[in-house]
């Protein structure tokens, strides 16, 4: 309600801010890497993960990460320019606080964390199969597990960069994204979303997998079209670099460059459909148990065909 007295605004923009980032960056995705450790090794075959001391130093850089994020709350207040921290918000003028210091310090050491762990999952898989297991036969979780590891390899240096730039920008006098110095505040938005988006698939492909196993295992049958479900995977792996500005449709970028996202956002849909679909025919003739893995899993399908479906009328 207007004028209530449970925050004011300046807090309820840090919590607002921190909440999210510690959902999507503390939270989701450590978890799916945590099942990854876990259940990858076990799929493929091998004793552990290829560097098990490089994998407990992503564990402590991700720990620090999140402690020194958060210590901001004690020290002056938290970041407040939403997760996404977009210019000119997040400069010195509109967030006087260190607040958002901490949150781009934070982030990066958190971003070292993803770095390791997406190197070594990936030489786990490429390297450590069972004998006799090719690509085509892994588990389908794997598949997606390892392709989110890509994502994390090419897209977290970019907010890298960023991050780079945002606290030169506040702290050294240096003017990336000021207006009134000839810069472009978009160019934080182009960096931000180029995570942003693979950051989408980041946090949606481990949960895919995990229905994708539990689905397969209550239905007690091998998964209608596994092939066309990894290469769809695939396919979203590649696309989800080239659509980061659907989340930048209103900025002024241009009636062709909106086309050519317009396009793309369209495309990646495909892919999704296709997966979406495998899982649907999988269940035909099925036997199919419905404890209460296969109930959530099952559940999963019409929510996600609903939430999918909104983004080609957006497009």
């Amino acid at each position: 309600a207007p004028n209530g007295k449970v925050l004011n605004a300046d807090l309820y923009n840090q919590m607002f801010t921190m909440h999210a980032t510690t959902m999507v960056f503390l939270f989701v995705m450590p978890m799916a890497a945590g099942f990854a450790n876990y259940f990858v090794p076990l799929q493929i075959g091998a004793r552990d993960v290829a560097f098990p001391r490089l994998n407990a130093f992503g564990f402590w850089a991700l720990l620090f990460g999140g402690i020194f994020l958060n210590l901001a709350w004690f020290l002056g207040g938290a970041a407040d320019g939403g997760w996404f921290m977009y210019a000119p918000n997040s400069g010195p003028v509109f967030s006087p606080s260190h607040g958002v210091d901490f949150w781009a310090l934070g982030l990066q050491i958190a971003g070292i964390a993803s770095l390791t762990g997406a190197i070594n999952l990936i030489i786990t898989v490429l390297n450590m199969r069972a004998p006799g297991m090719s690509l085509m036969k892994m588990p389908i979780f794997t598949w997606m597990i390892t392709v989110v590891q890509f994502l994390l390899l090419f897209a977290v240096p970019v907010i890298t960069v960023a991050l780079f730039l945002l606290s030169f920008q506040r702290n050294f006098g240096a003017q990336f994204f000021d207006v009134a110095a000839g810069a472009d505040p978009l160019l934080w938005q182009h960096l931000f979303w180029f995570l942003g988006h693979p950051e989408v698939y980041v946090l949606i492909l481990p949960a895919f997998g995990i229905v994708t196993e539990v689905i397969s295992n209550n239905i007690r049958k091998p998964l209608w079209g596994y092939k066309s479900m990894v290469y769809s995977v695939m396919s979203i792996g590649f696309l989800s670099f080239i659509v980061w500005a659907h989340h930048m449709y209103l900025t002024g970028m241009g009636t062709k460059v909106a086309t050519f996202f317009q396009t793309t956002t369209m495309m990646i849909s495909i892919p999704s459909v296709i997966i979406l679909t495998a899982l649907f025919i999988s269940l035909w003739g099925g036997s199919i148990r419905f404890n209460s893995a296969s109930l959530f899993a099952l559940s999963f399908l019409p929510m996600f065909g609903i939430g999918g479906l909104t983004g080609l009328p957006l497009g």
